[in-house]
């Protein structure tokens, strides 16, 4: 999703008495997402899966296609916010700011498969991330998009297109849709990455990656979402 940044310190909020409502009516999120219970001694896991878990879990599977992530960026979690949109943010301490934050919508803390949705598309943000303020593409946003329901589907919960609400996301994941039909699909994404330029990647970089590419289409991959 877009990238946001806020620099106020987020503490200074408990004290805003506009704010002091801010979370009334918000549904504790779902034990299996929250609660991490140890498993049965004859099971072959020590600990129930978490949004922290899934995490790594997704993450795992994301760099098994695309490639690592940049480890010049510190990961901090997973965490729900009121906005009504999930997104990463980079939150700045003390002047430095490279760190991420996941936030996923208050919905979600009490819907497995939408937490599990938004989660594995904001994870595709933490393989090459922008930086605060940097707006995506069309192939960014639609790789993030196709990544939620390849990974659905691999842990057998799988979602159909139709559960892409909004339509600017459901046109870039059919471009990217369109784009994994190649056999040198994951090997370009890693290609592009390689080139630091993956969230302003041009239609040039696309046709150079992906010969045969119509140019109408690497143009809708290049554009901003």
């Amino acid at each position: 999703m877009i990238r946001s940044i806020t620099f106020a310190v987020a503490l200074a909020a408990s004290f805003a008495p506009n704010l002091a409502h801010a979370d009334a009516g918000f549904l504790h999120a779902s034990p299996s997402l929250s609660l991490a219970k140890p498993c049965n001694p004859d099971a072959s896991c020590t600990f129930s899966w978490t949004l922290a878990s899934r995490m790594g879990h997704i993450l795992s599977f994301a760099e098994s296609r695309y490639g690592p992530r940049d480890i010049n960026w510190t990961l901090l979690g997973v965490e729900f916010t009121s906005l009504n949109a999930p997104q990463v943010w980079y939150p700045i301490f003390n002047g430095v700011g490279k760190s991420i934050i996941i936030q996923l919508t208050k919905s979600a803390a009490t819907d497995e498969t939408q937490a599990l949705f938004q989660l594995s598309h904001e994870v595709v943000h933490l393989l090459t991330p922008a930086g605060p303020g940097a707006l995506a593409t069309v192939l960014e946003e639609g790789l993030a998009t196709y990544n939620s329901l390849d990974y659905l589907r691999s842990i057998g919960d799988p979602v159909a297109p139709s559960y892409i609400a909004a339509p600017r996301y459901l046109r870039a994941y059919r471009a990217v849709n369109r784009l994994a039909e190649r056999s040198d699909f994951a090997n370009g994404i890693k290609r592009l990455r390689a080139t630091g330029r993956f969230s302003r990647v041009t239609a040039g970089d696309l046709l150079q990656v992906y010969p045969g590419l119509p140019f109408t289409e690497a143009m809708l991959l290049s554009e901003t979402f």
